[in-house]
């Protein structure tokens, strides 16, 4: 092995998001015979004043870290494979069967209103709430765990670094994006997580590290990120957003919303054409493509905006622009307030039809010609 396959990772303290652990265990593997030195340092601020002044070679960060301290001087092209980014609820039950009015807390915004889409009778709270100051990471998760050990809460919501660190192996239950099946509320993770990206000096050779990164997690790490600079910054803990790069086969396989209305024989033409490229009309089951789903909620959880799209890798920036668009045009009809119907057939059809909707119990009085999402919804 040549001084070449030698480099310098510097690695500081976990913080909880599962970066630091990832690294180590990266390292650990020795991956396609690199020689990776681990050098440990207090924190991430001086790790990256050191990797700037050329003591080291890598510095592993998360990509919310990335997406809020951007550099010219460093370059973030390597991206190891993405870690789960969903969230799991720590407790006895799974979500649908907490107890009636079971107490949860939640470790965001779009949680607590996601667990409210599903059980509305649920008494979600956030860590806030409580008023209370934690050194860290650890040690919230250990007071949390301390308050569902004494009964005083049914459960709490977390990711599975700190589920981890728990001295007693303690029931976790997946709260996924549901793909393939649509009885199950669905979560879609907050932007960002699960990313551990190398980030380098403008001349590392990022090509010897070819064979052991993940360049469609990169791929979608770019996506995510130029999704959040479209959409203000003081909403970016209210939606959820999940960008991934798939095979067809396995798009094909998914139950839920997109699979269900079609029968057998038209799934192979209607899967495959996720393009209007004519010569893409013979694609391979093998072949990838760019999976986006993003959702905002209003406070309580009773509306959820969505936009899906699925679109070739190659078509990725056309793809997202057009995303991207369809979401802030979405986000402005649902913030409008509708208007009463007042022309005489199409009056009677929308009065008939929001009879209908009360009658059954689909919407509120007082919801009829309010906007589905208000300013502090979003």
């Amino acid at each position: 092995m040549s001084d070449e396959d030698r480099f310098e990772i510097l690695v500081y303290p976990e913080t909880g998001n599962g970066v630091s652990t990832h690294i180590r265990k990266f390292i650990d593997s020795s991956p396609d015979n690199l020689k990776l030195i681990l050098k440990e340092v207090p924190d991430i601020n001086s790790a990256i004043e050191l990797l700037i002044d050329g003591y080291a070679d890598i510095v592993p960060v998360s990509g919310d870290w990335l997406y809020n301290n951007r550099n010219n001087r460093l370059s973030s092209s390597l991206v190891l494979p993405r870690r789960e980014p969903t969230k799991v609820l720590v407790g006895e039950n799974k979500p649908e069967y907490v107890p009636k009015n079971g107490i949860i807390i939640a470790d965001s915004e779009l949680i607590k209103r996601q667990l409210l889409r599903l059980r509305p009778d649920l008494d979600v709270r956030q860590i806030s709430d409580y008023q209370k100051e934690f050194n860290n990471s650890f040690d919230q998760i250990k007071w949390l765990e301390d308050l569902r050990i004494q009964d005083q809460i049914d459960g709490y919501v977390t990711n599975r670094t700190l589920h981890s660190s728990l001295p007693s192996k303690v029931r976790r239950h997946t709260l996924g994006v549901q793909r393939q099946d649509d009885v199950r509320s669905r979560f879609v993770p907050m932007p960002l997580d699960g990313y551990t990206i190398l980030l380098t000096r403008s001349d590392f050779p990022a090509s010897r590290f070819s064979k052991v990164i993940d360049f469609g997690a990169s791929l979608c790490l770019r996506i995510e990120m130029s999704i959040l600079d479209s959409i203000e910054l003081d909403t970016h803990k209210k939606i959820g957003l999940l960008v991934e790069q798939r095979k067809i086969r396995s798009i094909m396989q998914d139950h839920g919303n997109r699979g269900r209305f079609l029968e057998p024989e038209s799934q192979v033409s209607e899967w495959k054409s996720f393009t209007a490229k004519e010569e893409d009309s013979n694609a391979k089951d093998s072949d990838s493509r760019i999976d986006v789903v993003i959702e905002t909620l209003n406070k309580d959880g009773s509306v959820t905006t969505s936009v899906e799209r699925i679109f070739p890798t190659e078509e990725s920036h056309t793809g997202t622009q057009n995303f991207i668009s369809t979401w802030a045009k979405l986000i402005s009809i649902a913030k409008e307030k509708p208007e009463e119907e007042k022309r005489g057939r199409m009056k009677k059809f929308m009065d008939d039809y929001i009879d209908e909707l009360l009658t059954a119990g689909r919407i509120s009085e007082d919801r009829i010609y309010s906007p589905l999402l208000k300013e502090d919804d979003y």
